[in-house]
């Protein structure tokens, strides 16, 4: 597959690749992905700080969709479920949960409670199914999704079709050209765009332009919130993981006690914290919480 692709900044206003590959090449590339990730990758554990880490990043999404659901409302659709945590969370909580991936070894690693839950295969054959079977559900999460796929677009609507009336999408992406990025590589503590990673992520999304798709595909934006933008480790020369790798396990280490300290203090007060850094444009992540419209 060509990774010489350019990159254009789009009518929504995010950046993506002019010519993305086509659905064969891109199945052919992660088909390898998956066997690399199954011999290699997932075999790793994870240290305590990162479960608690991914135990509050759900417990905050959590808190911010109960703002907007009834008490009733518990079947979560989980696209791209990975490892299972999201979906060991909210199993946990008593909801009906479903998870789409295509391949379940992360989950049989981490969270095997979890693999009776999940539908194995091409996700998109699996939303097309549930729409066909009128399917609905009250939450559904795209987790690090979106910017994989070539049609975003057409996603973002059919997730518009399997969500009940009074749901919430939540979408987790990547904050990519952002105004910290953007100043690093002004200021020269950068020398390139390290962040676009090709094939593999064929959309670079900002949080105007994420809320701009996601208006077109018959959403509306509730709530959005970020985590401990890293990348502030790259304007210290002692911390800079991208002039030297060697930096780069204890600035990952930092950013999970960061986060999981001011999560201890208060979640509601973390939530607002991590939603002032996301109105700013920064955060190394967007999580947009959507409402749907009440006509497409």
């Amino acid at each position: 597959m060509n990774k010489n692709l350019k990159i254009i900044k789009n009518k929504f206003g995010y950046c993506e690749v002019e010519k993305k590959p086509s659905q064969a090449e891109l199945g052919e590339f992660y088909s390898k992905k998956y066997y690399q990730e199954s011999m290699g990758a997932y075999q790793n554990e994870y240290s305590a700080d990162e479960i608690r880490y991914f135990d509050n990043k759900n417990q905050e999404k959590h808190f911010v969709i109960q703002k907007y659901l009834a008490s009733t409302a518990k079947s979560f659709l989980d696209v791209g479920c990975g490892e299972g945590w999201t979906l060991k969370y909210f199993k946990r909580l008593g909801w009906t949960v479903t998870g789409l991936d295509f391949s379940d070894f992360g989950c049989r690693r981490h969270n095997p409670d979890c693999l009776e839950n999940i539908v194995v295969g091409d996700f998109a054959d699996s939303i097309q199914k549930f729409i066909h079977l009128n399917r609905q559900f009250d939450v559904i999460c795209l987790d690090n999704v979106l910017e994989h796929v070539t049609e975003p677009l057409k996603l973002l609507k059919q997730c518009r079709q399997l969500i009940n009336p009074d749901g919430v999408l939540v979408v987790e992406v990547p904050n990519d050209f952002s105004v910290l990025q953007r100043y690093l590589l002004e200021k020269k503590y950068l020398e390139n765009e390290f962040w676009v990673v090709l094939p593999d992520h064929l959309s670079y999304f900002n949080k105007d332009g994420l809320n701009n798709l996601a208006n077109a595909a018959g959403w509306e934006s509730a709530f959005v919130i970020t985590e401990h933008p890293v990348d502030f480790n790259l304007l210290n020369e002692n911390t800079n993981y991208y002039k030297d790798k060697s930096k780069g396990a204890s600035c990952h280490k930092a950013r999970l006690e960061i986060d999981n300290l001011i999560h201890a203090i208060s979640v509601e007060k973390a939530i607002n914290y991590f939603h002032a850094l996301a109105e700013l444009g920064l955060g190394r992540q967007i999580v947009a919480f959507l409402r749907p419209k009440e006509t497409l």
